[in-house]
């Protein structure tokens, strides 16, 4: 099964530290399972690295992953529909990257493999899969 690596994945494993989460991307890649990433990750990742040795290790990483890459118009519709449901539950996303990158698990149905808490938030008002750490 792919799953989509969420930006916040991405860097535990980066930063090595030590984390379930950071033990959890090592193994994935390790076994060679099946990752993905998302123009939004990608995008992230390159605003955080500003060394270009950096962005060689970021690069040689999403190289190994499936591109899910967001659908114009469709996927941002979901993260708006994901946006009005979150508010109405009581809570309010900051980062709408965040809707978007959900609506692309969704629409693509692969889990999110995240450390980001309020991705719980967001599964909890729609279906999107959070994938173990």
């Amino acid at each position: 099964m792919t799953t989509l690596v969420d930006t916040s994945a991405w860097v535990e494993f980066l930063r090595s530290t030590g984390s379930d989460l950071n033990v959890r991307v090592r193994s994935m890649i390790d076994a060679d399972e099946r990752l993905a990433t998302t123009d939004v990750v990608i995008m992230e990742l390159l605003c955080g690295a500003g060394i270009s040795d950096h962005r060689s290790r970021i690069w040689g990483l999403l190289n190994r992953c499936s591109m899910l890459p967001t659908r114009p118009l469709f996927d941002y519709e979901i993260a708006a529909e994901l946006y009005t449901r979150c508010r109405r539950d009581g809570f309010h996303p900051n980062n709408t990257n965040d809707l978007v990158i959900a609506a692309v698990a969704i629409g693509k149905k692969v889990p999110l493999l995240t450390a980001d808490r309020h991705f719980e938030r967001i599964a909890a008002v729609s279906s999107l899969r959070l994938a173990a750490p």
